[in-house]
């Protein structure tokens, strides 16, 4: 998919939002859930017992709402005033492999929450989902080192790791209750699944 096609997918798709993965469960909370990375809702891994659960957790339900060897989107999105930050990304070669599909001006949609000169880089990657197959990018986001999400058009389904889970948007609220019973043992205790 290139720049032009995923910005047509996402403005007929996700029409409420901007591609920033941890505002999506904001705009989409009737097709929204969460998982935990590790029992009792642990955020950090501590040694590599805990890394293997957390990639078998995530490459399990990657997988199971994915399906094996199905084609997906990478979504990488940079904070363009984080130096530091950005140099976490370095690995995945974002230059040659990533098309840039946008630059969004944070402090002009959100003036309260950023300050100016505050930019949003948003870039693409296909791909073709197999298990364990992105175990190096999975474990920098449970590192809180990198933010990328995992975009499927023919599932109508988003991915989004973070540092302690994964925030899951389904296409609707059926699947996404589905889901959550299937991975009820995953889900957070607190009242708003969070």
């Amino acid at each position: 998919m290139n720049s032009e096609k995923f910005r047509q997918y996402w403005s007929d798709n996700y029409p409420d939002s901007y591609p920033i993965g941890y505002e999506l469960k904001w705009f989409y909370t009737e097709r929204w859930f969460r998982i935990h990375s590790l029992p009792e809702s642990k955020r950090y891994a501590d040694n590599e017992e805990e890394y293997r659960i957390v990639l078998n957790r995530q490459n399990n339900l990657i997988s199971d709402i994915f399906g094996n060897y199905q084609d997906f989107i990478i979504l990488i999105g940079l904070f363009v005033d984080d130096d530091i930050v950005n140099k976490n990304y370095e690995e995945l070669d974002l230059t040659n492999q990533y098309q840039k599909v946008d630059r969004i001006d944070l402090h002009k949609i959100r003036p309260d929450e950023y300050d100016e000169e505050m930019y949003y880089e948003v870039l693409i990657k296909s791909e073709r989902w197999e298990k364990n197959s992105l175990n190096d990018i999975l474990r920098k986001i449970a590192d809180d080192e990198i933010r990328a999400m995992f975009i499927n058009p023919n599932a109508e389904c988003i991915i989004v790791p973070y540092d302690g889970g994964v925030d899951i948007i389904l296409k609707n609220t059926e699947t996404r209750d589905s889901f959550k019973t299937k991975y009820a043992d995953w889900l957070s205790k607190r009242e708003d699944g969070l």
